[in-house]
């Protein structure tokens, strides 16, 4: 439980870290990102195998997923990358909130799951929430769905491909290790003042760490307690998300867009108790 919630403390304030970037292009952002979180994996795997080492899917089908898992979180970091220093914290909250409802539509229409009445209900919920917020905004809260989305064909896909640890981030990584060096050398990088290149190069540098040591935290927690329990820490992330956006960088938040997130989190505290209940009593019987 301590993995987990470091896991998810620690991507909780990831607004925070990208604020302090907010002065570079997104795009150069993400070219650090890759780079950086690459050569992180791969100091993982030298340490855990005594030996350099480059991953390689055993087989075409799974280098396939794994490279379409790799675009899919790519998106998703761009995305959530660019709402941040735009001051759309609260919307990309949203779409981590929305991510595990995301999550049953995608196990009802493409895995054949069906849904308990838990789910149906707390999915109205929900979906009202985000009705009531898209009407506040005047538009569709399309940075929210893209993140939602985007982060659940990830999950859905490297479930296909049965590929988890750092080896699976590192190939990951290293599909785009081309494109953000050739970004790299030919952007004229005009952000850089005096001021402050060494911070920035720090923090860019850093971006590899932020990026790996959460999912390692994440990897040890799946392995050691069961699913559902993983789904409570879940919303520790969004919530601190919500927050900063709220108390520290002073994101307004109206009346109905408090009443579409009330929504939401009724949803999803309804769906996460009876998903213990249930858990814990199949438990006991057994």
């Amino acid at each position: 439980m301590i993995y987990a919630f470091l896991a998810y403390f620690l991507w909780g304030f990831f607004p925070i870290y990208w604020k302090f970037l907010s002065h570079v292009p997104t795009a150069e952002i993400l070219a650090h990102r890759v780079l950086w979180s690459f050569v992180f994996y791969t100091v993982v795997l030298f340490i855990q195998k005594r030996k350099l080492i480059l991953f390689k899917p055993k087989n075409k089908k799974s280098m396939l997923l794994l490279a379409c898992a790799s675009c899919v979180l790519m998106l998703n970091w761009m995305i959530y990358i660019w709402a941040v220093n735009s001051n759309q914290i609260i919307e990309s909250s949203l779409g981590y909130f929305i991510n595990p409802l995301v999550n049953i539509l995608f196990g009802v229409f493409l895995l054949n799951e069906k849904l308990n009445r838990d789910q149906i209900f707390s999915f109205f919920l929900a979906s009202l929430g985000v009705l009531v917020i898209a009407w506040d905004q005047g538009r569709i809260p399309w940075i929210a769905l893209i993140l939602a989305v985007s982060f659940s064909v990830y999950g859905l896909l490297k479930r296909k491909t049965q590929a988890t640890g750092v080896e699976s981030n590192q190939f990951e990584a290293v599909i785009f290790i081309p494109v953000a060096l050739a970004f790299l050398f030919f952007q004229p990088h005009i952000w850089v003042t005096p001021e402050n290149q060494t911070s920035s190069i720090f923090l860019l540098v850093g971006a590899g760490i932020v990026t790996g040591l959460p999912l390692i935290f994440f990897a040890e927690a799946a392995k050691r307690i069961p699913y559902y329990l993983m789904g409570f820490f879940q919303f520790i992330a969004p919530t601190l998300q919500f927050a900063s956006a709220v108390l520290i960088f002073n994101e307004p938040l109206s009346q109905n867009k408090l009443v579409g997130f009330s929504f939401i989190w009724i949803a999803i505290l309804y769906l996460a108790g009876s998903s213990f209940y249930k858990a814990r009593r199949r438990k006991i019987n057994a």
